[in-house]
């Protein structure tokens, strides 16, 4: 007879498989889990006081992934294109919005400058104007980063002939991480708070992400029995790094500690899912994986914009984690994955499918929009309950979105 725990590998084996032909990594959308609810928990409740340190994570993860994407023929094409469709239309979305409800929440200097801080984070360029701490886009600086590095990393790699020469593109790759974090050492020491923002300061960890890629055929040789080690010291070295480290150091010397931490986890499933990690490879961690691009949007401004309506508290905490994962999971599900996936043929069968009154919602949508619609509902009534007066253009300052 079957335990539990049979049961149990049983599923997460048909799991692996699964991601596996879908050429996705289970570990890595863990990974962002673990990133986004950090940084979510620390502008939030300021702990871990560490929690900054999930953008380290997702910059190493970003240029693991980038690079991968572009070693491969079929994907390297139309790289700026799938790119630009997967991270464009929500952002866009989420910051349209917020400057709508800047204009109804906060007072009208401020819903000014807040207008400012979107065109500059819509353009891709917020850490070259850093806004103030606490406007509601501050947190788009770490998006600027990844789109300036995102443009230009395909260049350089086309420049030293990757495709024919890849030991000179690792050699390349070499030479760019050990000229950054140079640069960030350098910068930290001089100019801290200009170091945090500045895109070559950063590129280092990218890079980082980008030389396990290079080296995936070396690292998929890595014994299956070692892979799990790997996994879990790369994840406790991560963990570690949000509750010892504070802000001083960053990102040269420190930032070291999360970049090693997940370089480790993502060695660890070149190859192969490594098994003995649910940390990172259950249901619930993957699918807030999933979410990890939309609620990284959307918590900021949620926490921004309420600030500025009801007073600290458990009413307000409730609000803000019923209302961020509310509208991450509706731009996930509504606005990210459709575009993201849509083609011409799909286009053209929709509209013929309307045109016949048939409609095809995948079961997954639906559960997607009833859980959206609860967790909006929840919000709105510890918002409606909560004890403090409706406070009209309020004064509070919020920090942490930097």
């Amino acid at each position: 007879m079957a335990t539990v725990v049979d049961r149990y590998r049983e599923t997460a084996r048909r799991r692996r498989r699964r991601a596996e032909r879908a050429n996705r990594r289970l570990d890595i959308q863990g990974l962002r889990m673990v990133a986004v609810l950090a940084v979510f928990a620390d502008h939030l409740w300021g702990w871990p006081g560490g929690g900054f340190v999930g953008i380290d994570v997702f910059f190493v993860v970003s240029g693991y992934l980038v690079t991968t994407s572009l070693l491969s023929a079929d994907t390297a094409k139309h790289f700026y294109w799938t790119r630009a469709r997967r991270i464009l239309p929500v952002a866009a979305v989420v910051l349209a919005a917020t400057y709508v409800a800047s204009l109804l929440v906060l007072a009208p200097a401020r819903a000014q400058s807040v207008g400012k801080d979107v065109l500059f984070a819509l353009f891709g360029v917020a850490n070259w104007q850093p806004p103030a701490e606490d406007s509601p886009t501050a947190h788009f600086w770490a998006l600027s980063v990844g789109e300036q590095f995102w443009l230009v990393w395909p260049l350089l790699l086309l420049l030293v002939g990757l495709l024919k020469a890849r030991k000179a593109a690792v050699a390349a790759t070499a030479v760019v991480i050990a000229a950054s974090f140079a640069w960030a050492l350098y910068e930290t020491a001089d100019n801290p708070a200009h170091a945090y923002l500045d895109t070559f300061a950063r590129v280092w960890e990218f890079g980082v992400g980008a030389l396990l890629a290079m080296a995936a055929a070396q690292l998929a040789q890595i014994p299956h029995t070692v892979k799990p080690l790997l996994s879990w010291a790369g994840l406790l070295l991560i963990v570690a790094s949000m509750v010892v480290l504070g802000e001083a150091g960053f990102p040269a010397p420190w930032a070291l500690l999360p970049v090693t931490g997940t370089a480790l986890v993502l060695a660890a499933g070149v190859g192969g899912e490594p098994r003995f990690q649910p940390v990172l490879g259950n249901r619930v961690s993957t699918y807030v994986g999933d979410l990890s691009y939309a609620l990284y949007l959307v918590h900021w401004p949620v926490i921004v914009l309420l600030a500025a309506l009801m007073d600290r508290g458990p009413y307000f905490d409730i609000c803000v984690v019923a209302f961020a994962f509310g509208l991450a999971i509706a731009c996930h599900h509504f606005v990210e994955t459709p575009l993201r996936n849509a083609s011409r043929d799909a286009f053209r069968q929709a509209r013929k499918d309307m045109e016949r009154g048939l409609f095809h919602v995948e079961r997954r949508t639906r559960y997607a929009a009833v859980g959206a619609l609860v967790l909006i509902a929840i919000g709105l009534c510890a918002f409606a309950a909560r004890p403090d007066a409706y406070q009209p253009h309020s004064t509070t300052v919020v920090t942490g979105g930097l």
